[in-house]
Order: structure tokens, then C-alpha cells, then sequence
């Protein structure tokens, strides 16, 4: 690619910056020690990337790249169904991971979404159906309560009680603006909350929220924890948002991690970014010994 062209992708994602736009003033939670600030850019080729690794047993950082992305808020994206979990846990609307919600019979582009689904495959498969009818049984006050007591990124539940959290998709066409917005270290300050047992919740929510949310354990013997979030800077879904927060734990160990990147140069149309955030997590991960 020459000059030009790295200009006009620059200039695209300036003009498009509709999504998930980040606010101008800095949000982060943490202040990491300046000495644990590593840059890794060629994991990410035009992309700008943010990897975070905290060590819960020893609190310390264990990896920060890119601490200016980590200081951006941009939209949960999918991320957000793991606060919602721990809401509708606390709140009894869902009462655990069987909690079956019937599919309304409207077709969705993915095929898994078009059945009916429990909490715990509402997380495996990321069903977003399902979280809107939990944020509607919830109602926007209690929502937005929960937002407030978990000091959960931008705190604001004002943006559309559907889609408040998410950004245009090839599922979801042309969205108001979303207003559930959260950077890279306030993730791994509610990550380290959740598994810490310091969310204003029950213990019993806490424990099923966790639950849903496994994913694998590897060859070392580490367990996976975790959610992808997918979104786009742009109606024309080519600037991608990608999410991974995560937990990994073994014997007496426990992690907690983030990957968030956005694309600086267009993509396909409609490939979503979360997948790829999971995967650069576990390589983070096993770098460090840790999957």
C-alpha cells in the first residue's frame, strides 16, 4: 500500500467513525506502572490494538500494549451480555443458565440464532435476540442502575433499549448511536470485579454469570473464560471493532486479560472482528505461559 492510499483509509476512518466512536477525553480506570508498557504492533497489521494481562493473585500487570487504545471507549458490542448476565442473575429475571427464552420465529442472518435458547447457549452463541428481551423484561431504570453500581464504562443506558450497546452489523442495520461505551482497562476493572466477588450481586449471580461464560480448557490445564464483542466504525461494516475480555485460572492462578483493535484499513464487508480479539488473547496467554 503507498502514501496515498494510507491516507485515504485514514481519512475513511476518521469520516466513519459512527459506531463505536470513542469520546475525546481518556477513560481508564487503572494506572499501570509506565515500565510495564510493551509495544507488540506486529501482532495487529493495520490495526490499532490494545492487550491487557493482569495477574489477580499478585496484583500486577503483567502486559499493557498500546495504553493510549486501552484508554478509549468505544461500544461493548457483545461484551455487554456479560454484565447483562450478572443483572438479570441478581434481578431473577433470568433464574440460571437453563433460563429458556422462545425464539419469536423471525429469521436472523445467523442460523444458530434462529432457535430457542437458554442463558448458557445465549452466551456460547451470542445470540443478541435474546439480550434484548432480557433488557426489556429488565426495563431501562434497572438497567441503568446496574450500569451505575458496577461503574461500568460510560454508565449510560440512554441510547435505544434494544441496541443501546451495539453498532451497525449485517443483523443490525442503521442503529441509533450506541451509549454503552467501555475502554480497554475499565473492562479489566469489571472483569477483576466479577471474579473478585466485589459486584454489588449475590454470590449466586456471580457464580452463574462465570459459569455461562467458560469456554475451554487447554493442554496445560489452564480454564478459558471469556466474551467476544463484534461491531463496525461504519455503515459499510469494512472497519471492524473487535472485542475478547477473558478470564484464566489454575490451581492458585488467575488472570484476567482484554483485546480490543480497531481496523485502520478496510476489510471485507461484514467479517466480524471478535473471533480474531480471542484468538490474539490465547496467544497473549500462552506467551506468558498461561493456556
Amino acid at each position: 500500500m503507498n502514501n496515498k492510499q494510507i491516507v485515504a483509509h485514514g481519512l475513511l476512518f476518521s469520516l466513519f467513525l459512527t459506531g463505536c466512536q470513542a469520546p475525546q477525553k481518556e477513560a481508564v480506570a487503572t494506572s499501570p506502572d509506565p515500565t510495564q508498557v510493551v509495544s507488540k504492533a506486529d501482532r495487529f497489521p493495520g490495526m490499532d490494538a490494545c492487550v491487557l494481562i493482569y495477574d489477580l493473585k499478585n496484583e500486577k500487570w503483567l502486559e499493557v500494549q498500546n495504553d493510549e487504545r486501552c484508554r478509549k471507549r468505544y461500544a461493548a458490542c457483545s461484551t455487554f451480555k456479560v454484565p447483562l448476565a450478572a443483572m438479570a442473575f441478581d434481578s431473577g429475571t433470568l433464574k440460571d443458565e437453563t433460563a429458556l427464552l422462545k425464539w419469536d420465529g423471525k429469521k436472523r442472518t445467523i442460523d444458530a440464532w434462529n432457535k430457542d435458547h437458554t442463558a448458557e447457549t445465549w452466551m456460547k452463541e451470542s445470540v443478541v435476540w435474546y439480550s434484548q428481551v432480557v433488557t426489556k423484561k429488565m426495563g431501562r431504570k434497572k438497567v441503568q442502575s446496574y450500569l451505575t453500581k458496577f461503574d461500568y464504562g460510560s454508565k449510560d443506558f440512554s441510547g435505544n433499549i434494544e441496541t443501546a450497546w451495539l453498532t451497525p452489523a449485517p443483523f443490525l442495520k442503521n442503529p441509533p448511536p450506541p451509549t454503552v461505551l467501555i475502554s480497554g482497562y475499565e473492562q479489566i476493572e469489571f472483569m477483576k470485579k466479577l471474579w473478585q466477588e466485589k459486584l454489588p450481586i449475590s454470590a449466586r449471580a456471580a457464580a452463574l454469570t462465570k459459569k455461562i461464560t467458560y469456554l475451554e480448557t487447554s493442554p496445560n490445564g489452564f480454564k478459558l473464560y471469556g466474551k467476544t464483542g463484534s461491531g463496525f466504525l461504519n455503515k459499510e461494516e469494512t472497519l471492524r471493532v473487535g472485542w475478547f475480555i477473558a478470564h484464566v485460572e489454575k490451581e492458585n492462578q488467575s488472570y484476567v486479560g482484554v483485546v480490543t483493535f480497531n481496523d485502520l484499513i478496510a476489510q471485507p464487508p461484514g467479517t466480524f472482528g471478535g473471533a480474531f480479539a480471542r484468538e490474539k488473547m490465547k496467544e497473549a496467554f500462552k506467551e506468558k505461559g498461561l493456556f
